[in-house]
């Protein structure tokens, strides 16, 4: 008799179970069953095998509704490239705090944050005012002030000029002042359009952004329903603002920090 198998013969192969996270099933198939898995590393695994198919990214759009929070920030990592899919997803609702940062001597009473199109720096700014009297730039990344302004008046409003590195506040009795951002050095007053309350934010026609005692809120107004709530501040929060591309907002509050908001890396 021969020792090794007829064409048609069954064959017994290894019996030992498989180990811990080996592919089981192969293809779209084996990660459709690995993102059924209810253990969360198991399911972040299946998403980065996904490939960049139709039927690939149809996985990586339903993966934005994971019951796990850390599924649905790879989920929106990976579909970075492909914006249109990302259209209707509330990304906030990933929103961390990225940096407290720590200055003033007194409660804020008005924020800005930029990111993109700055002349003179490749990173996010923010500026803030406070009832200590400052304006200050702060270098986001650093987590440090690039300089100090003294205020003229109580300021309500801040805003940044991204295409001229230019920010303008707005005091009492509407007394509007601006400043470079390259140096600190005060010019003529742009005309750019100012918010009129500091504590509240309108990203689009979808989303408002508002203080809320010690929180911040974002709000889906076309949903009608609250979409998440960034929790840090130890006292009411005074001021907020959202960068132009909507990737940070920038909280402000009586207990004298500036919080930075965003998804980390």
């Amino acid at each position: 008799m021969s020792e090794f198998p007829n064409e048609f013969d069954a064959v017994l192969g290894n019996s030992a179970p498989p180990m811990m996270g080996s592919v089981v099933l192969g293809g779209i198939e084996g990660i459709r069953q690995r993102l059924r898995s209810d253990r969360i590393d198991q399911r972040i695994a299946a998403l980065h095998q996904i490939q960049h198919t139709p039927a690939g990214l149809d996985l990586l759009v339903q993966a934005l509704n994971d019951s796990a929070i850390a599924v649905q920030k790879v989920a929106y990592r990976l579909l970075q490239p492909y914006p249109e899919l990302l259209e209707n997803y509330p990304h906030y609702r990933l929103f961390e705090c990225l940096a407290a940062l720590k200055g003033h001597n007194a409660g804020i009473t008005a924020i800005a944050t930029a990111t993109q199109h700055l002349r003179y720096f490749d990173r996010p700014v923010a500026i803030s005012a406070s009832r200590d009297g400052l304006i200050q730039v702060w270098d986001v990344a650093a987590e440090e002030v690039m300089f100090s302004i003294p205020a003229y008046t109580f300021v309500y409003t801040i805003s940044i000029d991204t295409e001229a590195d230019i920010f303008t506040v707005q005091g009492a009795k509407r007394q509007i002042k601006s400043w470079s951002l390259k140096n600190g050095q005060e010019i003529d007053p742009t005309e750019i359009k100012l918010r009129q309350i500091a504590s509240v934010a309108r990203n689009g026609d979808r989303y408002l952004i508002s203080g809320s005692q010690n929180t911040v809120k974002i709000w889906d107004l076309q949903a009608g329903r609250e979409v998440c709530l960034l929790q840090g501040h130890q006292s009411l929060v005074t001021a907020v603002a959202v960068n132009e591309d909507q990737s940070l907002i920038a909280s402000g509050s009586e207990d004298r920090t500036v919080r930075i908001w965003g998804i980390p890396d």
